[in-house]
């Protein structure tokens, strides 16, 4: 768990803090995502969070302990950190990048081998082709995906990522977000995602932190987002068309109701849907085959079921506060 007490930067020869008086906790094994224009703090946050940056003010804890306390190499070793220019070393293989903190570390070398095999199988990386290859032999993809195999390398707890979407082009980048939710049901890491895209972070998001000019504007879930947005600035950050974003950018175990998994309906259901593919296609699953109610699992799991009226009643209520 993640918690920062009244966190406020300013940068020397600047009068407006970067980031002011921001407070909120990223609950263990949950995707945070912080969104917000240029210049908001997104990143300041972040690298304060592993200490590149030190706070002008208040408080960092990871599990209770003060940030501030810990040695900064120790500190780093437990959290893995992907940006946008993926950061793998040119002379390097992707053998090595990947082995990197292992080797920091102290790890026996059979033990890395084994550990950067199964990294780059669980990325989508073939061991005997990729692993020996230069980080400039690799598409922009595979560096992403190389990228998240290495800050995952020494299986840190904590995951902090910085627009590490952002240089793809949009369809390559739409199958890294599906590959990495999938990754994070099996790894279960606690992640701080940085954004500049809401419909990125509405579909990564766990929870959601919008900022602006340093400050914290709004957290929520991304339903609460888009139900109940706090201000103008939030409605105009997510757009006009909120009830377009729920069905096709929330997935479905977001609307999926505690303790649904009792109801009627989940009996009823002729067919399912996985837990983090979107609504829409629980819509699309209902016309195909002429039902109103659609399962929701998550691996093996049923944890719910979707029906038609609740899809509607979240697009009405939806629609209601954008008329």
């Amino acid at each position: 768990m993640i918690q920062l007490e009244r966190v406020k930067k300013v940068f020397p020869n600047t009068a407006v803090p970067a980031v002011d008086e921001l407070s909120f906790t990223v609950e263990q094994g949950n995707v945070c995502v912080f969104v917000g224009p240029s210049g908001c703090g997104k990143t300041t946050i972040i690298r304060m969070i592993n200490r590149l940056v030190e706070p002008t003010s208040g408080s960092i804890f990871i599990d209770g302990e003060n940030i501030l306390q810990v040695d900064s190499d120790r500190l780093r070793r437990r959290i893995g950190y992907v940006i946008q220019q993926v950061g793998l070393l040119p002379h390097r293989t992707i053998e090595q990048n990947v082995g990197l903190v292992p080797r920091l570390l102290n790890w026996p070398e059979d033990r890395i081998a084994r550990r950067v095999a199964e990294l780059l199988e669980m990325v989508g990386l073939d061991p005997a082709e990729a692993a020996q290859k230069y980080p400039y032999q690799l598409s922009g993809g595979q560096m992403q995906r190389a990228g998240v195999a290495r800050a995952l390398a020494a299986d840190p707890p904590i995951m902090l990522m910085d627009e590490p979407f952002g240089a793809v082009d949009p369809i390559l980048r739409g199958r890294l977000q599906d590959e990495f939710l999938r990754l994070q049901r099996e790894v279960q890491k606690t992640i701080c995602f940085v954004t500049h895209d809401i419909n990125e972070a509405l579909k990564m998001g766990d929870y959601i932190v919008v900022l602006n000019a340093g400050k914290l504007v709004q957290k929520g879930t991304p339903m609460e987002l888009l139900s109940s947005p706090a201000n103008d600035f939030v409605k105009a950050l997510i757009g006009d068309d909120r009830g377009v974003k729920l069905l096709d950018l929330t997935r479905a175990e977001s609307l999926v109701a505690d303790g649904s998994i009792k109801s009627p309906a989940v009996k009823d259901c002729s067919c399912f849907i996985d837990a983090l593919q979107p609504v829409k296609m629980a819509l699309e699953q209902m016309m195909k085959h002429d039902t109103d109610s659609v399962g929701i699992r998550r691996g093996d799991e049923v944890i719910g079921a979707l029906t038609w009226a609740e899809i509607k009643k979240h697009i009405h209520r939806i629609s209601g506060d954008e008329g």
